[in-house]
């Protein structure tokens, strides 16, 4: 039935790669080959490639069986859709999903595809010479094959001549707080352009297939299909699932810019939103780097894209369980768009780890590379060069708590500067901090090295070998986030046998166990710096360099490199996800899925609590006391979901020390109603989320397109919060990244 091997045969992989860039080629027109063997109708060179990169000359409609160990019960296709795929393009987390997830996919046996700007002339990445027109515009596209992944970049002159290799802040704005005026023409032309990769490039999955929309930026992916194509009888058969990778950046512009996205005139509605903040910050207003949105009083029009993305897409999901509650619980939580969530329900899974990158068994940064048998020698050794290295006395002895990360309020390097004194007071204690970001910032971390000489280290820039130093030669990582999707220093560090010392919020729930495999200070004050936050996290420093000096810290350090925080078992709930969606709940897909349990609920060698009580509550002999009866108290979990109201208890040991532990909610705005809150499934979600903050007039878009959001009020005026609202100070300048 073959008529030749080149022509009939499935291709093998040296075959299908060369199949597959010979579309970087350009090619005078299409070649009719007479392929029998593929049935009666001859098919085009294109048609061929296609099926070839595919793997096999089935119908794209039929799917096939994937057995083995890849676990996979069918082979998907997925297309990913992000503004950022590291390590080509990244600002944040998203990039590192984007990057990691698809390539563990396609592990499992499914065939996987990104798609992202070309914001670089990236060396790797080939011309398909596959031009279409997108909203009256010329657009390319670019492909490269990677660990078994496609991945194909958007080119056109509104990405690569606005950022021109620089691919740091300036994807989405000049500076941080000042979007690009056109951003809602790039990202809908993005967006379109991507749907349309999936059909016209001869490797695409065709029409059938799952598109992955990550946060704002292809938030309309799922807009566009329900709006535009399927309601013309195309892409019929597609899903389509929202990523939220972080609810404060939504995408919220004026409303005029709806007329510059070329989107059918249903769709405004989805899109229609209101707060209460007369500015949105770009290129023409920008934001100064201490400025807070101010309260008017009034309501204003404007659209939000991850709103009208939530209430599109088939399928919503987060990066952590505990986040998915957390922007589902209220307006405080949900920046305004608790509702919308609510209304199509949201699942949360754990981001997994680049383990290639960072591995201390593989690290080029360490002298004494080192894996779980060998993790104290290697953590020694590395101790002692990152000490020589940042002029701290050389003391293996000492306990060293490290910070990486961005100097700004919502990594709480403010929090870890105002500790400082009374956590350095602990003896021994020594403390580095690696991070670039607000100038006052920066100045203050630098200064620290002589106003704190021989305890404490800062180093304002950006330093791969250094952040890999401190990563394995720490003791402890501190992770004082006020707001933490997911996260992932804390999955370095454990990584690498360092401990970590996190605030509890998000993903920072979900992955370290107090006691176990790190310690929680609870949950901070989102809005301003609280002198009690500072307390409660020099108190938690002090339990965690008590712990130190005894065997129960070796054992803390077994439990945080024993776990297995690669993207495989992420990649397991993700595909049980996706195929949910495609098959129904109740198959092997849910069971497969709910196999899988967050980082603190495995079970893991050594899974005893190294101290016997949680940070929150009362210490055993307390609680013994106010019993009388002298028994033990069961240990329990950290509070989630609040802070300390008031400095901890002072004695002559931290341990005994029992923070005031109380429920954090914003006061309402003087002039906004009080509204009182919906659960479960609106009769029209659309009408009942575009209402969402239009009440309260507290609905900051503090950045535009960037959607650095305030959540709306909480309905019980309890604490003050400053003007602006909850995050405003913390998320107002994050531009349009995520």
């Amino acid at each position: 039935m073959m008529l030749s091997n080149r022509v009939a045969a499935p291709a093998r992989p040296a075959e299908q790669r060369m199949a597959v860039a010979s579309t970087s080629r350009p090619s005078a027109r299409p070649i009719v080959i007479n392929a029998s063997a593929f049935g009666s109708a001859k098919k085009t060179a294109t048609q061929l490639l296609r099926e070839l990169a595919r793997g096999s000359t089935r119908k794209s409609s039929t799917r096939a069986n994937v057995t083995g160990a890849t676990g996979a019960t069918c082979a998907l296709d997925i297309v990913f859709v992000a503004a950022e795929v590291a390590p080509w393009s990244k600002t944040g987390g998203l990039g590192d999903v984007t990057g990691g997830l698809p390539i563990e996919l396609v592990k499992r046996g499914h065939r996987v595809m990104t798609i992202a700007p070309r914001y670089d002339q990236y060396a790797d990445a080939w011309d398909t010479s596959v031009v279409i027109n997108v909203m009256g515009e010329q657009v390319r596209f670019f492909h490269s094959i990677k660990k078994g992944v496609h991945r194909v970049w958007i080119d056109h002159p509104w990405f690569l001549a606005k950022v021109w290799g620089k691919t740091g802040s300036k994807l989405y704005g000049p500076r941080s707080g000042a979007d690009y005026l056109d951003n809602h023409k790039r990202f809908s032309l993005f967006c379109k352009a991507a749907i349309e990769a999936a059909r016209v490039l001869p490797f695409g999955p065709g029409e059938d297939c799952i598109f992955v929309a990550n946060d704002w930026h292809s938030a309309l992916v799922p807009v566009l299909l329900k709006d535009e194509y399927q309601t013309k009888g195309q892409f019929t058969k597609a899903k389509s699932v929202l990523a939220i990778h972080n609810i404060a950046f939504q995408g919220r512009m004026w409303e005029d810019a709806f007329k510059d996205m070329a989107l059918p005139a249903k769709s405004f509605e989805k899109l229609a939103f209101e707060d209460g903040y007369a500015k949105v910050y770009t290129e023409a207003t920008p934001m100064e780097e201490e400025e807070k949105p101010p309260l008017t009083g009034k309501t204003y029009k404007k659209i939000n894209w991850l709103k009208a993305g939530i209430l599109s897409a088939d399928k919503l999901v987060t990066v952590s369980p505990n986040y998915a509650t957390e922007i589902s619980a209220d307006p405080a939580g949900g920046v305004e768009l608790d509702k919308a969530i609510r209304s199509r329900g949201i699942e949360g899974i754990v981001n997994g780890m680049d383990i290639e990158e960072w591995n201390p068994k593989t690290d080029k940064f360490l002298t004494l590379p080192y894996d779980q048998n060998s993790v104290f020698a290697g953590k020694a050794a590395a101790k002692e060069a990152l000490q020589a290295e940042l002029g701290l006395p050389v003391d293996p002895t000492a306990p060293l708590f490290a910070f990486i990360g961005r100097l700004e309020e919502q990594k709480g390097v403010d929090i870890i500067l105002a500790a400082l004194p009374k956590l350095l007071a602990t003896p021994k204690v020594q403390v580095a901090i690696l991070g670039t970001g607000k100038a006052a910032y920066e100045k203050m971390v630098n200064a620290i090295g002589t106003k704190y000489k021989g305890k404490a280290k800062g180093v304002v820039k950006f330093s791969a070998p250094l952040a890999h130093m401190l990563t394995a030669g720490a003791d402890f990582m501190l992770v004082p986030s006020r707001f933490e999707p997911c996260g992932l220093i804390q999955l370095h560090a454990m990584h690498y046998g360092t401990v970590p010392v996190v605030a509890s919020t998000g993903g920072l729930v979900d992955t370290v166990k107090e006691g176990v495999t790190g310690f929680h200070m609870g949950a901070l004050n989102p809005d301003k710096l609280d002198e009690a936050d500072a307390d409660a996290l020099a108190a938690t420093c002090r339990r965690a360099a008590e712990v130190f000096a005894t065997p129960k810290y070796s054992e803390m350090v077994a439990n945080c490199i024993s776990q297995d925080l690669s993207w495989s078992k992420p990649a397991q709930k993700w595909e049980g996800l996706l195929e949910e969606l495609v098959f129904g709940k109740g198959t092997i897909a849910t069971e497969k899925k709910e196999a899988i349990k967050v980082p603190v609920a495995e079970k893991i060698p050594g899974d005893v609590p190294a101290v016997s009580y949680s940070p929150n509550v009362a210490s055993p002999s307390a609680a013994s006391a106010a019993s009388g009866n002298g028994a033990k108290p069961a240990t329990t979990a950290a509070p989630m979901g609040s802070w300390r109201a008031a400095a901890p208890a002072t004695g002559p040991s931290p341990i005994s020390a029992t923070p005031k532990v109380t429920t954090y909610k914003p006061a309402l705005p003087a002039t906004a109603p009080v509204k009182k809150a919906v659960v479960g499934a609106a009769a029209a979600p659309a009408k009942e989320a575009a209402a969402d903050g239009a009440a309260s007039s507290n609905g900051a878009s503090s950045n535009g397109n960037g959607a650095a959001a305030t959540p709306a009020p909480a309905a019980a005026p309890t604490p003050a919060v400053p003007a602006g609202g909850r995050f405003a100070s913390v998320l107002a300048k994050k531009g349009g990244s995520a």
